[in-house]
């Protein structure tokens, strides 16, 4: 099930619980972790749009890595970096 789709049964299921006959214990308990996983779910839907979101526009902020100047020459199994002079 997708996060969307858990967040709307979970939606639904804490709309119903008043209405169910469920003992007040296990209603307020079933709230709370229903609630705490509804916003978990947000927090992740939120970081996943924003991360498509920078994928999309080509921002590499993110990235580990940085280009330098060296130019990088390969021929057959020896590699070798030489300088730019600037």
């Amino acid at each position: 099930m997708s996060k969307g789709g858990l967040i709307t049964f979970l939606g639904f299921l804490l709309a119903l619980m008043p209405f169910l006959g469920v003992p007040s214990a296990i209603k307020i308990t079933l709230s709370v972790a229903f609630g705490v996983v509804i916003m978990t779910l947000g927090f992740l839907v939120r970081e996943e749009k924003k991360w498509l979101l920078r994928a999309l526009n080509g921002d590499t902020q993110a990235d580990a890595y940085t280009e330098n100047s060296a130019r990088v020459e390969t021929a057959g199994y020896a590699t070798k970096v030489s300088e730019h002079s600037a």
